[in-house]
C-alpha cells in the first residue's frame, strides 16, 4: 500500500503542478496524463479530448472525456473514454456503483448519438458534436465499443465485472483503469503484459515444435495455429497483440485484405498454403510434454510483429461474413525472448520481418540512428537556468517507452531528488512530441492535426532522408533550437488555454496552426529574417512580444477552424485538410509592437549553422577514433578478423583497415579510417557478429 500511496502522491503533485503552469483545470490535465500513459503503453494509438456533461433521452445523464477512432478501420473498434476522478491526499475507493454510473454516462452518449438525438442538442463545432456526427454517420462500421474508464481511485475488492448489454448488436466492453492498474503499469516499465492462457482456447494447449537455433540466448518454436484460435485471442485482446509499428501501419490503412477474405470464404482448406503465416514474439511460455509432443499452455507478452493483417482479417471476416474458420490453419514462428533482450530485439525482428511487405520505412523509423543522436544530445546538453532558478537542467528525450520513468524508478532518497531536479518532468518529450514541434515549425499544421502517429510517419519520411544525407546538421545547436521550438509549442498551449476567446476543445489544432501562422508571418513580413531561437533557448522562455504575437496568430486560426465549410462540418476533420492551412495562412494577423526585435538575419543564422556543423564533424571524428580504440581493447576487431564471413561482408578497403587495426601495434586510425571501421562494424553486427 505504501507504493500505491507514493504513486498517488506523485501523480496528484505532478498534475497539480502542470495544471497551475498551464492555467488549465485539474480534471483536464489529469485525464490527459492518464490517457498519455495508455498511449505510451500502446493501449491506444491516439485520442481526441472531448469533455461533455449533459442530459440525454429521458433525462438520463450523459458524459465522456474523450474518444479514439484510430482502430475503427482496423477492426471496427471505437474507444470511448470516461473519467471518474477524486480529490484528497489519500486514494479513495471506486465502487461498483461508481463504475456502472460512469459506464452508463458513456454508453448513453453513444446510444443517443447513433439515433441522431444529439444533433439538435449539441453546440455545433464542438468536439462532442463532432463525435456524435461520427457515431451516427459511421454506425455501420462500428463493431465494438470499448469504454475505457480512467480513475485515480482504487477499485473496490467487492467489485464484480458483469456482462455488458450490446447496443443494436454492437459488442460493448468495459475496461477499468484504476489507480492500482496505473501503478502496476508504471512498475512494469510502461506497458501492461498480455498473459494468454492458451488452454482456454485450445484444450490441452497448442502443439509446438522446438526450433534448434543453437546458443542464441533465446528459444524459438514453430506452430500450426487454428484460424479460430487466432480470431478468438484477437477477439479477447484486440490490437494489443500487434506490435506497435505494425498496429500503427494497419490502423492507417484498414486491415480487411480482400485476398485473405476471399480465401477464407471460398477455399479455407488452402489458406495454409496461400498465406505466409505470422511471426510473433513472447517473453515467456509455459510448456508441457505429453506423448512425445510439446504443447504451449501459456504465452506471456505475445506480440505479432508480422502477420497483423492476417490476424485482424481473420477476426474481421468472421465478424462480417459469419465465417466459421473451420479447417483454416496458419503457420506461426514464435521467438521467446528474455526481458533483457526483448526491448532491443523485438523492434529489430519487426523491422526485418516486415522488409518484404508494405510496412513503410516510416513505420520502422523509431529504431533509426537519428533517435539515438537526439537521445545522446538530450543527456549531455545542459539547458540554462530558467528565470528565478540557478540550476541547469536537461530536456529529457524518451527514445524508448517509459525511459524517464524507469530512469528514476529504482532510485531512492537523494539520488531520486537529484535526478528529478536535473531532469524535470515538464521537460520530458517523446518521439511524437518531437514530430509535432518540428512539423508545426515546418508549416505543416494540417499534418500535425492528423494525429500523433500519422504526423510521426510523415515526419519520419522527411527526417530520415535529411539525417542520412547530412547527419552533422543534427548537432548541439540543432538540439538547442529543437528545445526552443518545444518551449514555443508548450507556451502556446498555455496561452490558448488562458485566452478569453477560447471556448474549450481543439486546443491541439489551434496550437499547431498558431505556430505555423507565426512562422509564415515572419517569412512574409520580414524576408531574410528568422525568429531568434537562440534567444528563446538562453531565456528558456518566450518574450512578451513573441507571446502576444502567438496569441494573435492563435485567435486567427481559431476563427477559421471553428467555422468549417459546409461539406466539412466536423472541425477535427477540417483541421486535417491542406485547404484549412491555405485559408489560415492568408488570414491577416496584426503585427505586435516589438516583435521585429525578436528576429535575426537569416545569413547570420546560416553562418552559425555552418560553424556548428563543422564542430560536430570534428567531434564525431574524435569520437569515432576513441570508439575504434575502445573496441580494440575489448577484442572486437580481433574477433571480426577471425570471423569466417568477414571477407564476404566487407569491401577490400574495409578489410584492409581491419587488418591494420588488429595486426599493427599501438595503431591509431586517421579520421577517415575510423569512420570506415565504424561503418564496417555496423555491417558486421547486422550480419550477426557480436
Amino acid at each position: 500500500m505504501a507504493d500505491l500511496q507514493e504513486f498517488f502522491t506523485d501523480l496528484m503533485h505532478d498534475v497539480a503542478a502542470a495544471a497551475s503552469a498551464r492555467g488549465e483545470l485539474t480534471r483536464t490535465v489529469m485525464v490527459e496524463d492518464l490517457v498519455h500513459r495508455l498511449i505510451d503503453a500502446e493501449e491506444l494509438q491516439d485520442w481526441e479530448p472531448c469533455f461533455y456533461e449533459g442530459r440525454g433521452y429521458r433525462r438520463r445523464i450523459l458524459g465522456l472525456d474523450g474518444y479514439s477512432t484510430d482502430e475503427l478501420d482496423l477492426d471496427g473498434t471505437l474507444h470511448v473514454l470516461v473519467a471518474e476522478l477524486r480529490d484528497g491526499d489519500e486514494p479513495s475507493s471506486l465502487t461498483t456503483a461508481d463504475v456502472n454510473a460512469a459506464f452508463s454516462r458513456a454508453t448513453g452518449f453513444v446510444v443517443d448519438a447513433r439515433e441522431g438525438r444529439l444533433d439538435e442538442v449539441l453546440e455545433p463545432s464542438t468536439p462532442a458534436a463532432d463525435l456524435a456526427r461520427l457515431v451516427r454517420e459511421r454506425r455501420s462500421k462500428v463493431k465494438t465499443i470499448r469504454v475505457l474508464l480512467l480513475s485515480n481511485a482504487l477499485l473496490g475488492a467487492r467489485y464484480r465485472e458483469v456482462d455488458r448489454a450490446s447496443i443494436d448488436g454492437v459488442k460493448v466492453e468495459l475496461n477499468v483503469w484504476d489507480l492500482a492498474r496505473f501503478s502496476q503499469l508504471a512498475a512494469a516499465g510502461g506497458r501492461e503484459e498480455v498473459d494468454i492462457d492458451l488452454t482456454e482456447f485450445a484444450p490441452g494447449g497448442l502443439p509446438a515444435l522446438s526450433a534448434g537455433i543453437g546458443e542464441t540466448g533465446y528459444s524459438a518454436f514453430l506452430c500450426v495455429v487454428p484460424g479460430s484460435l487466432l480470431a478468438d485471442i484477437y477477439d479477447r485482446y484486440g490490437s494489443r497483440l500487434l506490435e506497435g509499428n505494425v498496429r500503427a501501419f494497419l490502423s492507417t490503412r484498414g486491415a480487411v485484405n480482400k485476398g485473405i477474405r476471399k480465401t477464407l470464404n471460398n477455399c479455407p482448406q488452402h489458406f495454409f498454403a496461400f498465406n505466409n503465416g505470422i511471426t510473433a514474439t513472447a517473453t515467456e511460455v509455459d510448456l508441457v510434454e505429453a506423448s512425445g509432443q510439446q504443447r504451449l499452455l501459456r504465452v506471456r507478452d505475445l506480440q505479432i510483429v508480422n502477420g497483423g493483417q492476417t490476424t485482424a482479417s481473420m477476426y474481421n471476416t468472421r465478424q462480417r461474413d459469419k465465417t466459421t474458420l473451420d479447417g483454416v490453419f496458419v503457420q506461426m514462428k514464435l521467438s521467446v525472448l528474455p526481458s533483457e533482450l526483448a526491448q532491443d530485439l523485438i523492434p529489430q525482428i519487426s523491422q526485418y520481418a516486415n522488409t518484404q511487405n508494405r510496412v513503410s520505412n516510416a513505420d520502422l523509423f523509431a529504431n533509426h540512428p537519428f533517435h539515438r543522436k537526439v537521445e545522446d544530445l538530450s543527456r549531455r546538453v545542459w539547458a540554462p537556468p530558467a528565470t528565478g532558478s540557478h540550476l541547469m537542467t536537461h530536456w529529457f528525450y524518451e527514445r524508448a517507452r517509459a525511459q524517464y520513468q524507469t530512469g528514476h524508478l529504482m532510485l531512492t532518497g537523494r539520488e531520486k531528488r537529484e535526478f528529478l531536479a536535473k531532469n524535470p518532468k515538464k521537460q520530458v518529450f517523446t518521439k511524437t512530441d518531437l514530430a509535432k514541434f518540428e512539423n508545426s515549425w515546418r508549416m505543416l499544421p494540417h499534418v500535425v492535426s492528423g494525429g500523433s502517429q500519422k504526423n510521426f510517419k510523415q515526419f519520419a519520411d522527411t527526417i530520415r532522408g535529411e539525417f542520412d544525407k547530412h547527419p552533422h546538421e543534427f548537432n548541439e545547436r540543432w538540439f538547442q533550437h529543437l528545445v526552443a521550438k518545444a518551449i514555443v509549442f508548450r507556451s502556446t498551449e498555455r496561452l490558448v488555454s488562458a485566452a478569453e476567446w477560447y471556448t474549450g476543445g481543439y486546443r491541439a489544432n489551434i496550437v499547431t496552426y498558431a505556430i505555423a501562422r507565426m512562422v509564415k508571418l515572419v517569412g512574409d513580413r520580414f524576408p531574410g529574417h528568422v525568429l531568434d531561437l537562440d534567444r528563446i533557448w538562453k531565456a528558456q522562455a518566450l518574450s512578451e512580444a513573441v507571446t502576444r504575437q502567438l496569441e494573435r496568430a492563435a485567435h486567427a486560426a481559431f476563427e477559421v477552424l471553428v467555422a468549417p465549410p459546409e461539406h466539412w462540418k466536423n472541425v477535427t476533420e477540417w483541421a486535417k485538410k491542406e485547404q484549412c492551412w491555405h485559408r489560415i495562412r492568408e488570414v491577416p494577423v496584426q503585427l505586435v509592437p516589438g516583435f521585429e526585435g525578436e528576429l535575426k538575419a537569416a545569413n547570420e543564422e546560416a553562418a552559425a549553422r555552418r560553424d556548428a556543423r563543422a564542430q560536430d564533424k570534428e567531434d564525431s571524428s574524435i569520437n569515432a577514433q576513441m570508439e575504434v580504440i575502445r573496441l580494440a581493447q575489448e577484442g572486437y576487431w580481433a574477433r571480426a578478423l577471425a570471423w569466417p564471413r568477414t571477407r564476404q561482408v566487407l569491401s577490400p578497403t574495409e578489410f584492409g583497415i581491419l587488418t591494420s587495426a588488429v595486426r599493427r601495434r599501438n595503431w591509431v586510425p586517421s579520421d577517415a579510417q575510423a569512420r570506415r571501421l565504424m561503418t564496417a562494424a555496423k555491417k558486421l553486427d547486422d550480419e550477426g557478429l557480436s
